[in-house]
């Protein structure tokens, strides 16, 4: 049976054709994790969402740990990384991310330890004042400081914290003549 085919066709197919059930398994999961990493969740419920049985999908989980297509572990810290370091998410939605994508807690903190020691305050400012340009020149100081608040709470930073970075760069901190 092709690749091709294999996409296409129900998981049973594979043992009907007379195929390896689980080689047929390992190779979609090796081709699914080549498009994007995936967690053992997401793997498995592709397996699932395609009839593979459970025994071969768990046997077909562990041949793709052990060529290192799938860990629950280097994904969490590649997504800590990319959304936590470069894009400055706060540990608060990175968190739900990684709980939406069924990462054990455990790995999820082990990963968070490592923006834990980061300068929220600084990243926050930072990507408030990034915001600003796009925001209508027209706004009132407070209609500003609303908008930023709620832009920094949506990327993950607590409510005091957007409060007190949006008090500070939309003005509202300085007296007004």
């Amino acid at each position: 049976m092709s690749a091709r085919e294999w996409d296409a066709a129900p998981a049973g197919a594979a043992s009907a054709a007379g195929g390896d059930a689980v080689g047929a398994a390992v190779a979609f999961v090796l081709r699914s994790t080549q498009q994007r990493p995936q967690t053992e969740a997401e793997v498995l419920g592709k397996l699932a969402g395609r009839d593979v049985d459970a025994d071969v999908a768990e046997t077909a989980l562990a041949r793709a740990r052990e060529v290192g297509a799938v860990d629950d572990a280097a994904f969490a810290r590649a997504w800590v990384e990319d959304r936590g370091t470069g894009r400055g998410f706060g540990t608060t939605r990175l968190r739900q991310e990684l709980r939406r994508r069924l990462v054990p807690e455990p790995l999820i903190a082990d990963a968070l330890a490592a923006i834990e020691d980061r300068d929220d305050l600084a990243v926050a400012t930072d990507l408030a004042r990034d915001r600003l340009p796009s925001l209508p020149a027209k706004l009132q100081p407070e209609a500003i400081a609303r908008r930023v608040q709620a832009y920094l709470v949506r990327r993950g930073h607590s409510p005091g914290l957007a409060q007190r970075v949006a008090i500070e760069v939309s003005g509202l901190d300085r007296a007004w003549d």
